[in-house]
């Protein structure tokens, strides 16, 4: 009866969301006459007027739009300056991938915040031009994705997430969601280059070129600021190389040295060149102001007031905040006079997010129109601060040097208050990232920036500033979990299935092309793969090849389709085995501890455990007794600072676990804060990396078909939503509001308090309405809150008739046959 019911009412229910949202009934797009924009509808230009305010493209966009690779779909790499407007090019590209050939898109973004950003700035053109967008970053997402066979999709993911979609595609024969990849886009391609995270990415593209060759037609799109040997990366992307060193608005560099400020220019042979521009006047500045900011900083920030707008980069999380102040207090009073009214607001929604609650620094520096901005804010709180800085309300952001590549927050002014980077002397191309933040097209001719310094770094500052930018050099070779995972993927997928397959494999990695070129040794693709194979089977990843066919084991596979290390697996597959025979399910203990990740290891004070550990309680001490931590423990780890009866991970994932325990169980984040002596911040990107562990659990579990542990996929399910939305306490009728791109828990709270309960009164709310009721809300962040709720209704009423469809098919089939098969009398 259920399945008649879905059969006969969603067809109705679509009918009627389409209805509600845009007054008729919606039609397929289709790209006939009208279609002058590259390609594209005209409607497309309307759009990126309406919702990026862009009215026309740069020449050298228009120049490498029309290039002839584009047009051969042949791979393409392009590098500019920071603010070129590179990812205008990636999205018209997209979007004719989405819209012309119908195929689906994998977008790859090295952040989470970069992920949240597209996925809210795309929703109202997936809305408006009719294709789907899917977020995956942490838990969210499915892996393999639904089948959307009715309109293409585009799925924008961070590095981890999208090498899961890439093996998900090679397996289903290039497709995602019963739909053909044509495009896979990958922004800031120079992080090839970084450990780890770098390595992964070489892999993942390593295995879409590898598999292009002979099957799929994937075009590669790459775009990066900040690439040295940009030949050499196109070379292993097989791709048209296209740089120009264009910015919109006019960049002038200075230094600072004391109390004088030089520009900077490099001569024609790329030496350093540089002029006395001014002298800081401190006499703006009273005794106890030249006392607090020596260096003057708030005098470079007063310079600029009160039009323009500043970041600050600071070397560490701390100094952030440290600068913040004295800005505050430096920057005159006349300042917390302007745009006073918003200001309230963006404390009110502040103090909503915090549940009650807003940082004492930033309570009173916003006044001034100053923040910081570092990890140790929650998402919630950053992203208000980056909307409350781009409308003009803030006027200066302390922030560490991660902000220059994770958002887009253009300034007029861009200081940099240290050369360094934490301990490490910054590079070149961060530095490059820092000062393309400064100047804003349509709004300021031109930028600046400020390097300060002192007397004993000026032979390095000269080296930083004259030097190109740095290489990409692969990091594959250092990370051999990830050849590991390359090795068991490919073969998992199809991709290979013999030794010489996987060698011929390895021969198209970066790190094996570069090796070749400076004949390093011990690094020929055979012994690489030789030695990693002898590995795998040392350690039961391969079951006994069949006619020289590699074979994986059911752990092997499980662990590709979970995009989790095999060596993780099958420490992961014995503790469950051991959970399973003794689960606790009282509460949600057990359960947040097995989802915290093996790597997790937040430090905590010493005093602070102890406090802990020796006033657990109920289930809590049940756990930490079925685990085997007992008085011994505590007792080492008083005198030793470690335990030594038990192993180091388990102890870690006890006390992260702790953490997730008293968020579920509704502590406020400021009190778990206090608790734990941690920033608000790390505790919300722990709740990430565990969101994204408990997924590749559940799809470890239902891929393993073990029926020892056939329970384990049920039990996370429910677990999933809470840790994705991050506030493990919120009231489960926040839950569907909190899903929505834009909106946190402070935002949800008051989108329900004010009657929008549900995504289908969010969707069918007015734009001017929801600024009034929700504290601080942009009209542009209220318009693309409406369309997400609107496509992720659409999205889910779509699943449903194509759920219905293939009911009614399976039934009809059911239904002939037994036709078929009746006897007549």
């Amino acid at each position: 009866m259920k399945n008649i019911s879905v059969i006969s009412n969603v067809s109705n229910q679509k009918r009627q969301l389409e209805t509600t949202f845009d007054g008729n009934s919606q039609k397929r797009l289709h790209v006939d006459g009208d279609s002058d924009f590259f390609g594209l509808p005209h409607k497309v230009k309307h759009l990126f007027k309406k919702h990026k305010g862009i009215t026309q493209l740069y020449d050298w966009q228009i120049e490498c739009l029309n290039l002839d690779a584009i047009k051969r779909r042949k791979n393409l790499i392009y590098a500019l300056p920071t603010s070129g407007g590179k990812t205008l090019v990636a999205e018209i590209l997209m979007l004719k991938e989405l819209i012309v050939y119908e195929r689906n898109v994998i977008f790859i973004l090295p952040y989470v915040a970069l992920v949240q950003e597209k996925v809210q700035s795309l929703c109202p053109f997936g809305l408006n031009l009719e294709f789907n967008v899917e977020e995956y970053v942490g838990g969210k997402g499915k892996h393999p994705p639904l089948h959307r066979k009715r309109k293409s999709s585009i799925y924008i993911c961070t590095l981890e997430r999208g090498a899961g979609l890439v093996d998900c595609m090679l397996a289903d024969n290039g497709q995602l969601g019963g739909r053909s990849v044509g495009m896979i886009v990958v922004d800031e391609l120079h992080l090839l280059g970084e450990q780890k995270r770098g390595a992964l990415l070489e892999a993942t593209l390593t295995k879409v070129l590898d598999s292009k060759q002979s099957k799929h037609n994937i075009q590669i799109i790459g775009m990066s600021a900040t690439i040295g040997n940009m030949q050499e990366i196109g070379d292993f992307l097989n791709a048209h190389v296209y740089t120009r060193d264009f910015r919109p608005v006019k960049l002038t560099e200075t230094i600072k040295l004391n109390e004088q400020i030089f520009v900077i220019n490099k001569d024609i042979d790329g030496s350093l060149k540089s002029k006395l521009d001014r002298k800081l006047d401190f006499d703006a500045y009273s005794t106890d102001m030249k006392l607090l900011d020596p260096s003057g900083i708030g005098l470079l920030v007063r310079e600029i007031l009160p039009d323009g707008s500043c970041l600050i980069f600071c070397p560490t999380k701390s100094s952030c905040q440290s600068i913040a102040k004295i800005i505050y207090k430096t920057i005159g009073r006349e300042e917390t006079k302007v745009k006073l009214k918003q200001k309230e607001e963006l404390y009110k929604a502040l103090k909503e997010e915090g549940d009650g609650k807003v940082c004492p620094l930033l309570s009173r520096s916003i006044l001034f129109g100053v923040a910081y901005h570092n990890s140790g804010l929650t998402n919630a709180e950053r992203k208000l601060i980056e909307e409350a800085f781009l409308d003009g309300i803030l006027k200066c952001i302390c922030c560490t040097s991660t902000l220059a590549a994770g958002v887009n927050l253009p300034a007029q002014r861009v200081i940099i208050t240290s050369p360094y980077v934490g301990r490490d002397f910054m590079k070149q191309s961060t530095y490059r990232q820092m000062v393309g933040r400064a100047g804003r097209a349509g709004l300021t001719e031109s930028g600046d920036s400020v390097l300060l310094f002192q007397e004993n770094d000026k032979e390095k500052i000269k080296v930083l500033l004259e030097s190109g930018v740095e290489h990409v050099d692969s990091c594959l070779g250092t990370e051999e979990s990830v050849v590991y995972s390359m090795i068991l993927s490919s073969v998992s997928t199809g991709c290979t299935s013999s030794q010489q397959q996987l060698v011929d494999l390895m021969k198209r990695t970066l790190f094996i092309q570069q090796a070749e070129k400076r004949n390093v040794e011990c690094t020929v693709a055979s012994d690489l793969v030789e030695s990693c194979l002898d590995k795998l089977k040392s350690i039961n990843a391969f079951d006994k090849p069949i006619e020289d066919k590699l074979k994986l084991t059911s752990i092997a596979k499980a662990a590709v389709a979970a995009n989790l290390d095999i060596l993780e697996a099958q420490k992961l597959y014995t503790e469950l085995l051991e959970a399973s025979s003794a689960l606790i399910l009282t509460n949600k203990l057990h359960l947040l501890y097995l989802a915290v990740p093996y790597t997790e290891c937040i430090a905590l004070e010493r005093q602070n455990v102890l406090d802990i550990m020796t006033n657990l309680q109920g289930d809590q001490q049940a756990l930490a007794n079925r685990l085997g931590l007992n008085e011994l423990c505590i007792s080492q780890f008083f005198s030793y600072g470690k335990v030594k009866n038990v192993s180091e991970n388990i102890w870690n994932k006890f006390l992260m676990s702790l953490i997730l325990n008293d968020l579920w169980n509704k502590e406020s984040i400021w009190t778990v804060s206090k608790t734990y002596n941690l920033p608000r911040g790390t505790i919300h990107s722990f709740l990430s990396r565990t969101a994204s562990h408990a997924s590749s659990i559940l799809r470890f579990t239902e891929a393993l078909k073990d029926k020892k542990l056939d329970h384990f996929p049920m039990l996370f399910q429910n677990i999933i939503p809470k840790l994705n939305i991050g506030i493990l306490g919120s009231s489960s009728d926040l839950e569907s509001l909190m899903s929505l791109p834009s909106v946190r828990f402070g935002r949800a709270t008051q989108l329900y308090k004010a009657g929008y309960k549900t995504l289908n009164d969010v969707a069918k709310a007015n734009k001017k309405e929801l600024c009034n009721v929700i504290n601080h809300l942009p009209l542009k962040v209220s318009r693309e809150m409406i369309a997400s709720a609107k496509l992720m209704l659409l999205s889910e009423a779509e699943a449903l008739e194509e759920l219905a469809e293939s009911l009614r098919a399976d039934l009809n089939q059911s239904m002939s046959k037994n036709k078929e098969n009746s006897l007549w009398f």
